[in-house]
């Protein structure tokens, strides 16, 4: 069984030129036997005239029947007796084969022709009567040929005897087998397999990409599937294999840092219990400061590497309600943090034999607009982290919530020091800091630059991304994060 891209390309490329060859085939051996069947009809009917005009002999199955003499407006004795129907369709014509002078034998002779069909009229007015007995008569016989109702036609010279044409030629059994529409419907067929199979294989590769993508989303944990031909297969199980390593990477590295920071707890202990022991005040709150520091830095640390991880399962919960709670928790500590929800959602109704009138809003259930999946801990670190950083860097802290369709914004402005662009950017990086490290008093500002790392970090492990914005009133943080 084929499996690889390069055996199934091939593999196609080979039908498809076979297709391509059977196609041509069938296309051009059928033209060319229509193209012998009317050059046959054709010349049939030249035999016909020079028979009837001359008495030249007819060569092949073709036959005349003499009939006898009747009116020239009475139809041919023995018509009704060739087995059709009373309602048959008689087609009459007539051609003028002139002579050199206008007289002698075959000049200025006159042909009359019925042709008499139990289905079709023939059209007979793109025939040409300049073309003569013998043109006439090929052209008149090529139509015959080529449209299938089994016609019997009557012939005579002038006011001469009836004659009845009895010819397979223009017989529906005698046309050649048509196979320009099975070969255009082959051809059709293979070109429609070829792209079905092409759209099919470039789904394997979008669903793969889809996959990857959807791996930026909480919860999408779970390896890649393997579908598709080899070469994707091989692609997706490198992917898969990268992605484990990675995991047990920073499971590796939280390990050690956790490690790191148990270790750390014992000599911190004992450099409290020693320094209580320290005379000097100010040197023993110095030295509890730096002990504070180092604790927090570590914690910092820790929490920046476990928000790598997403260790955190993904659950559906209500985002509005998450961050009223965030902001009670800093409003009952008596900091200046205020919030604001967005106008709740609406609907135009639409106007029905139901309900007349102007089209009124209808307002949408908050609890279900504001409904989100992802990990709710970490996005509640993240909030507090940005509302920290608002309240030291910006003295205040104003959270939006914005909720829409396809995503949620959640804007939290404060009203801090104006930073360049260039700052903006290099605060989302570990232990960078912007240039407002102190306070309107000159105090300085605690922290070791790893808030907005990790804010960065949660917004990028839901799919999302934390963008900053310099507004009069001072920096504007937006966390954007899609929804479903």
């Amino acid at each position: 069984m084929i499996r690889s891209l390069r055996g199934w390309a091939s593999l196609w490329i080979l039908a498809a030129m076979g297709a391509g060859v059977v196609a041509a085939w069938l296309w051009l051996s059928s033209t060319q036997a229509w193209r012998s069947h009317l050059d046959n009809a054709a010349q049939t009917g030249r035999d016909l005239a020079g028979t009837v005009l001359l008495g030249a002999p007819l060569s092949g199955e073709t036959r005349l029947v003499a009939l006898g003499r009747s009116a020239p407006t009475a139809p041919p004795p023995g018509a009704t007796e060739a087995g059709l129907p009373s309602s048959a369709r008689i087609t009459s014509l007539a051609f003028r084969q002139p002579g050199p002078d206008g007289a002698g034998q075959g000049g200025g002779v006159r042909l009359q022709v019925q042709v008499v069909s139990a289905s079709l009229q023939y059209p007979v007015a793109d025939l040409g009567a300049e073309a003569g007995a013998y043109g006439g008569m090929a052209a008149l016989s090529r139509k015959l040929g080529q449209l299938c109702s089994d016609p019997v036609v009557f012939l005579r010279a002038d006011n001469g005897p009836w004659w009845r044409v009895e010819s397979p030629l223009w017989s529906c059994a005698a046309q050649p087998r048509d196979w320009r529409i099975g070969a255009l419907a082959l051809a059709g067929v293979a070109l429609m397999a070829l792209l079905s199979h092409a759209a099919d294989t470039a789904g394997g590769f979008r669903d793969f990409a889809r996959g990857l993508a959807a791996r930026r989303r909480p919860g999408q944990t779970a390896d890649l599937a393997l579908t598709g031909p080899e070469e994707l297969r091989a692609t997706i199980t490198a992917v898969n294999g990268y992605l484990a390593d990675e995991r047990a990477r920073l499971a590796r590295r939280a390990m050690v840092l956790s490690g790191v920071s148990h270790d750390l707890g014992t000599p911190a202990t004992r450099l409290r219990l020693r320094a209580a022991l320290i005379e000097d005040t100010e040197l023993r709150a110095r030295f509890e400061d730096d002990l504070d520091r180092m604790g927090a830095m570590i914690e910092e640390v820790l929490t920046f590497t476990r928000a790598e991880i997403a260790a955190e399962g993904a659950r559906e919960f209500c985002l509005a309600a998450l961050t009223e709670a965030v902001v009670d928790d800093y409003r009952d500590t008596g900091r200046p943090v205020g919030m604001t929800l967005a106008a709740p959602a609406s609907m135009d109704t639409a106007q029905t034999v139901f309900a007349l009138g102007r089209p009124r809003r209808m307002a949408l259930p908050e609890a279900r607009r504001l409904l989100f999946t992802g990990r709710p801990l970490a996005l509640e670190r993240a909030l507090s982290n940005l509302i920290e950083n608002a309240l030291k860097y910006g003295r205040r802290a104003d959270i939006t919530l914005r909720a829409y369709s396809e995503r949620v914004v959640l804007e939290v402005q404060d009203a801090g020091r104006e930073l360049d662009a260039d700052s903006l950017r290099r605060l989302t990086n570990p232990f960078q800091r912007g240039d407002n490290l102190t306070d309107a008093d000159g105090t300085p500002i605690s922290g070791f630059g790893m808030g907005l790392s990790i804010v960065a970090t949660i917004a990028a492990q839901h799919g999302g991304e934390l963008e900053f914005e310099q507004r009069p009133q001072g920096l504007c943080a937006r966390l954007i994060l899609p929804r479903g």
